[in-house]
């Protein structure tokens, strides 16, 4: 290869490697976009089945039971199946559409619901993480 066509090739090979990169970074955001809509939507249904008289036990078996069928797979404690619960109403009681988070890891979403009590300032940090220098700031 002469220096002329080494050159067209590393940029190539640049070009590529970047667009490689890039779906995968697209692909790991949907699947985590995924993921927190399908935990809120998680936190739904217990929030509606608990005004419908389930108890908190159900959360335990739910827990026990999701566990059993996602073997290896972490987020089904009864602990997080609580937090989606509550993230949910958050989000229901100050009128905060799904969407508005689902762009934000789940870790996130959790963090900033269960640290800032503040609606302002939740929507404040929910705004910078949705950013790259956000996210890293967490």
């Amino acid at each position: 290869m002469n220096e002329l066509e080494n050159k067209d090739y590393i940029q190539i090979l640049i070009s590529l490697k970047e667009r490689i990169l890039q779906a995968q970074y697209n692909s790991y955001s949907a699947v985590n976009s995924e993921m927190t809509l399908a935990y809120l939507d998680i936190g739904k249904t217990i929030s509606e089945k608990t005004k419908t008289g389930w108890g908190t036990s159900v959360i335990k078996q739910l827990s026990v039971d999701l566990q059993a069928e996602f073997v290896g797979v972490k987020g089904f404690s009864e602990r997080n199946l609580h937090r989606m619960k509550l993230i949910y109403e958050e989000l229901e009681a100050n009128s905060i559409s799904p969407q508005a988070v689902a762009k934000l890891h789940w870790g996130h979403t959790s963090l900033i619901f269960s640290k800032i009590k503040d609606k302002a300032e939740r929507e404040f940090y929910i705004q910078k993480a949705k950013t790259k220098r956000g996210v890293e700031a967490f």
